[in-house]
């Protein structure tokens, strides 16, 4: 009895291993053969991106820009960013063609000169989707933000270096997004802070470089995004005095103003009760002095520190310095006039 037993274990576990071994190597027919025809469809009418998805290879886990669970076989993540060549024109995405990936999360389809879309139902899981510099052929880009419905649960989205002009994401359900990057864009920075107030789970938002300008909001949008951590509102043309909500932002880590016509405290006084702030970066602004100084000892312990003035030198030296580990601040660069 003990030795019948013993036999026919080991096929068994001789069949386990085998399948964990060859999964990784191979994958799904049903996804090899989606990501043959998602080939197709960037390729039509006659281009010639990515040649290693052959038709009659099965380990499509080991294709360019193609990702696959070591546990399951099953596609994560693809990479196809600039698979599309420019002469063939734009191109209309079919969002169905990604179905199949039951387990993609992280999908790139950045500078592919997608034109519309074609349907918009896709995959559920997806969480991560790069579509940065796709407006080439002029689409209609509120017809591809409708399309993002496809993608319920994405907690990442980049739509840098597109053509918005303020024609934001107000209309769409982005409550789950944690990251959004929409640097290199022209905003209407009339509203868009209103709207990404609504985005209460962000904790990345970039805004470099988004011809913003006129002031930071006071009681709505930007101050809401409690769970923020990095900040980028670089490189654009806001201006006036740093509003007090931004102290409601309790999670920032890393702020970044630099290049704008902010006036920022010498004191750094707005920013006093972001305990976690570790990085700043607000040179060139306007750097004045208050009037008013005071002996408060600031909650935060910085790391990386830039401030320069482009107008009116400050010449009060900064005293939230004082309470500033060395060991901690390991980047410092403060450009003005000082009477120490």
């Amino acid at each position: 009895m003990g030795l019948s037993l013993h036999i026919s274990i080991v096929p068994a576990i001789m069949m386990v291993f085998s399948l964990q071994v060859w999964l990784p190597l191979g994958c799904l027919e049903e996804e090899r053969i989606a990501l043959l025809h998602l080939k197709d469809s960037l390729n039509y009418p006659n281009g010639t991106s990515l040649p290693s998805w052959r038709e009659g290879d099965a380990r499509c886990c080991d294709w360019e820009r193609v990702w696959c669970s070591s546990s399951t076989g099953r596609v994560t993540k693809l990479h196809l960013h600039s698979v599309r060549k420019g002469e063939l024109g734009g191109w209309y995405l079919n969002a169905s063609l990604f179905l199949p990936f039951q387990e993609l999360t992280i999908l790139y389809l950045t500078d592919n000169q997608i034109a519309g879309w074609v349907e918009n139902k896709g995959p559920t899981n997806l969480s991560a989707l790069y579509l940065n510099n796709i407006t080439t052929y002029g689409s209609s880009f509120q017809t591809l933000l409708q399309s993002l419905r496809a993608f319920p649960n994405l907690t990442t989205l980049g739509l840098g270096h597109n053509d918005l002009r303020g024609r934001v994401l107000a209309f769409l359900n982005l409550k789950n997004l944690e990251l959004l990057d929409l640097s290199y864009n022209t905003l209407n920075s009339s509203n868009i802070f209103q709207t990404i107030g609504t985005m209460t789970s962000l904790k990345t938002l970039t805004l470099q470089v988004c011809s913003l300008n006129g002031q930071l909001p006071i009681s709505q949008g930007l101050c809401d995004l409690n769970h923020l951590q990095e900040l980028d509102i670089s490189s654009n043309d806001l201006s006036g005095f740093l509003p007090p909500c931004l102290a409601n932002l309790s999670s920032l880590q890393q702020l970044d103003l630099s290049s704008n016509h902010l006036k920022i405290p010498m004191s750094l006084s707005p920013l006093y009760n972001l305990s976690k702030l570790k990085d700043f970066y607000g040179s060139p602004n306007e750097i004045y002095a208050e009037e008013d100084d005071h002996n408060l000892t600031p909650k935060f312990q910085l790391e990386s520190l830039y401030l320069s003035s482009h107008g009116q030198r400050a010449k009060a030296f900064p005293k939230f310095l004082y309470h500033q580990l060395k060991h901690f601040l390991n980047s410092f660069t403060i450009s003005s006039t000082y009477n120490i």
